[in-house]
């Protein structure tokens, strides 16, 4: 081997092991919404409303999302729908070209309930 290719490998394997680890795919903190997101949220209540089989036409207040960045992004939204009640949505939202959809809601939330990953149901 030449001098250059040892001092690679040599270089590469005794970099820490923490500096390849890909955060792809991981949430981020809760947060509040954009004025974007927030309309984005907001039009997908009706497809939330069939998921559940419920009607939110009295309160459908997103207060707080998580995002994940995979081939598009979904997002994990905090939801008002009473005085003490909320739902968290999961909402996919693909790459351009592809409608957004609700991929998941899970319901009897309180505002205490923090907002997590959950998968699709």
């Amino acid at each position: 081997r030449s001098k250059a290719t040892v001092s690679v490998l040599y270089c590469a394997h005794t970099l820490p092991t923490h500096s390849f680890k890909k955060m792809t795919g991981a949430t981020g903190d809760a947060r509040d919404l954009t004025p974007d997101e927030k309309t984005f949220v907001l039009g997908m209540q009706a497809a939330v409303e069939a998921k559940t089989g419920s009607s939110y036409a009295t309160s459908f207040e997103p207060v707080s999302v998580k995002t994940q960045t995979v081939a598009g992004t979904n997002y994990f939204v905090k939801v008002r729908v009473g005085d003490d009640a909320f739902i968290h949505v999961r909402i996919y939202k693909p790459l351009p070209g592809t409608d957004p959809s609700v991929a998941g809601v899970l319901t009897g939330k309180t505002d205490a309930d923090s907002l997590d990953y959950f998968d699709a149901n």
